[in-house]
């Protein structure tokens, strides 16, 4: 017992003194001790040979704009330096260093990390091409970035695994095939909450952590666009529009499909991507430790997972219009008539044809009006949702949707 206590010490000083050397910041040492108490004890696979892992982090000439420098990046980087010391499944090597990804340094990895690195990292720094390693590519700083996009891409292609959290797929803007090797674009993120998460195939092996059910996670929480297909990934979890506040700003995608998680292939290589990974208490959760580090032994070649797309996917009711067939189950339950043909002819002809301001800009209108603990009035709905048409003053909702109330 004494000798395990003084490994798990030296682990927990070994993750303080990385976070000095590599992140913007060093973690607080209650915090590295959460993170080390909190990661498993040993991994879901075991490797087939010693494995090498690259934790990348923001370059030091970006760091500074970082939005995530400070709390994010350190603390992603003790935990996946916590995960592959304390069980052994790889050996964590943290940089922040271009050279790593130069033809004769990349293949020294099984796997690469992209620990919310972000910015145009990919562009080598005056103080880059004045490194040996830089100039035999020439001084030319444009041949010598294609030099590095092609070594990425022909190490994922040719079998290396890569792995990336949250903002990283937000880097290297400039570089389409980056967001096309990640499998989408970011594209913002509408919620900083508690949000309902959906394990859309339970048995899949790297969702394993969370047990096959749904579950629920406050993170800052991204949608995305294209590429994003899911005839190109297959999706592990995804945001459950039934239990999450859709009423929040700045939602842009229309089919509310909001993919959080996602492994796919480019070549020979395995490609997994999660959107978790913003708040510092992640990264001493225990579920999201265990789906982390299985994420990377996929990635490394050590826990095999399918990755072939599935078109399928949940069908959940996001907050809207009452669906047709609920409304009419529930008015026929009260015995409510609904507006007979000839009755909707009267209102429209009553309506009048025009407002009596021009909307400045376009309006929608909710029309909430029962909680069907009295009689409902379908004819006042039809009217207002006639009145909103004819006159192009507003679109009216009709809705008994209480999600439609969240501000």
């Amino acid at each position: 017992m004494k000798m395990q206590n003084r490994i798990f010490l030296c682990l927990l000083v070994t993750v303080a003194l990385s976070c000095r050397l590599f992140a913007a910041e060093q973690i607080p040492a209650q915090q590295a001790k959460k993170i080390a108490e909190a990661a498993p004890a040993k991994a879901r696979a075991v490797p087939t040979k010693p494995r090498r892992v690259l934790i990348w982090i923001t370059p030091a000439h970006l760091m500074e704009k970082d939005p995530h420098k400070g709390y994010c990046i350190p603390y992603g980087t003790a935990a996946f330096e916590t995960l592959g010391k304390k069980t052994g499944a790889f050996e964590p090597v943290v940089s922040g260093d271009l050279a790593m990804y130069l033809p004769e340094n990349i293949r020294q990895f099984d796997a690469i990390v992209m620990n919310n690195s972000s910015g145009p990292w990919i562009t080598p720094t005056d103080a880059d091409m004045a490194k040996e390693a830089f100039k035999k590519y020439g001084t030319d700083k444009a041949a010598v970035e294609q030099v590095l996009r092609k070594s990425l891409v022909d190490y994922v292609a040719g079998g290396g695994g890569l792995m990336a959290i949250h903002y990283a797929i937000g880097a290297n803007r400039h570089w389409p095939q980056f967001q096309q090797l990640l499998g989408a674009t970011f594209t913002g993120h509408p919620w900083n909450e508690e949000v309902g998460i959906t394990v859309e195939e339970p048995a899949h092996p790297l969702v394993a952590a969370f047990s096959g059910k749904d579950f629920r996670l406050a993170d800052e929480i991204f949608q995305y666009g294209d590429p994003y297909d899911r005839g190109r990934v297959r999706v592990l979890l995804s945001l459950d529009p039934e239990r999450t506040n859709m009423g929040v700003k700045w939602i842009n995608r229309k089919d509310n499909d909001f993919a959080l998680a996602w492994v796919k292939t480019y070549g020979k290589g395995r490609i997994f991507y999660t959107s978790f990974g913003h708040r510092t208490e992640l990264y001493w959760n225990p579920e999201l430790l265990k789906f982390y580090l299985d994420a990377v032994q996929f990635a490394g070649g050590d826990l095999q997972a399918p990755t072939a797309p599935r078109a399928a996917r949940p069908v959940k009711r996001a907050p809207g219009p009452t669906p047709p067939e609920a409304t009419a189950g529930k008015m026929r339950a009260r015995s409510v008539p609904s507006p007979a043909e000839e009755q909707i002819r009267q209102i429209e002809a009553a309506a009048p044809d025009e407002a009596p301001a021009k909307p400045a800009k376009p309006r929608k209108v909710l029309v909430w009006g029962h909680t069907w603990t009295h009689q409902p009035n379908p004819y006042a709905e039809k009217a207002l949702e006639i009145v909103g048409r004819k006159t192009g003053a507003f679109e009216a909702t009709v809705s008994d949707d209480p999600r439609l109330l969240h501000g």
